[in-house]
């Protein structure tokens, strides 16, 4: 395989990078992500995704857009109100990228789901907005040896997770104890920068892992939108949990 003179062009600005060249920008080609969200984590994952030149996306996403998305989902417009999200991103990112190679799931995320189409990804990204179905994609991962970006937002706030099965803590080390019943499902606000950044650096860590470039794989990052302050905290892995069997 190699880059036609329309990709040269188009992405001579990452070929340019010694970190990638034409080399890594073939890689990124090659590439197959599953993205599962299609909301503020998952609209600026898609987009990045996609002008980077990942070869293949997998969408994941049984909501629809509501106005009160339009604050940071910035792939939909007033006119896709009602409209699927999944679907409705992936016409979207074919217009970005016309020889995208897509699958969207229009449906939820749940264990028969999960178990059946990660094994299709060389890496997988959390757009979640719940623990529940988190944890779910989470033990799949871990399941079929997986690599996955979690991230969540919060108002100004936000935190960062990759995980490397076999190698690095896991969600479940981060909340050994689940969660607090009334925390979730809970709304929340949220301004749209939040979600951009945090979804900025979810493409970015796919596609240092896509690369074969170090990722931050041994704890947690949390933002603080307010102080502009970006924190690593260290997680220790729990030795009995699924991320440390196999």
């Amino acid at each position: 395989m190699k880059l036609t003179e329309k990709q040269e062009e188009i992405f001579s600005r990452q070929i340019l990078m010694k970190n990638i060249g034409e080399e890594g920008q073939l890689k990124l080609l090659k590439a197959k992500v599953l993205v599962v969200g299609c909301g503020g984590l998952g609209a600026p994952v898609l987009l990045y995704l996609t002008a980077m030149g990942i070869g293949h996306l997998g969408l994941c996403d049984n909501d629809t857009v509501a106005l009160s998305n339009l604050n940071r989902q910035v792939l939909f417009t007033p006119n896709d109100v009602g409209k699927s999200k999944a679907l409705t991103a992936q016409k979207r990112l074919k217009t970005l990228n016309p020889t995208l190679e897509t699958t969207a799931y229009n449906q939820t995320m749940d264990e028969k789901l999960a178990k059946s189409i990660v094994q299709d990804y060389d890496i997988v990204l959390d757009c979640l907005d719940n623990f529940d179905t988190r944890f779910i994609l989470g033990d799949a991962c871990l399941e079929l040896d997986k690599p996955l970006i979690h991230a969540g937002v919060d108002e100004f706030y936000g935190q960062l997770m990759t995980i490397i099965p076999g190698k690095s803590p896991c969600l479940r080390c981060l909340f050994p104890d689940g969660l607090i019943k009334e925390k979730r499902n809970k709304t929340f606000g949220i301004i749209g920068t939040t979600p951009a950044i945090l979804g900025s650096m979810q493409a970015m860590e796919a596609a240092k892992y896509i690369l074969g470039l170090k990722v931050f794989s041994n704890g947690l990052m949390t933002y603080d939108g307010l102080e502009q302050t970006l924190d690593k905290v260290e997680i220790i892995a729990n030795p009995i949990c699924l991320c440390r069997r196999g």
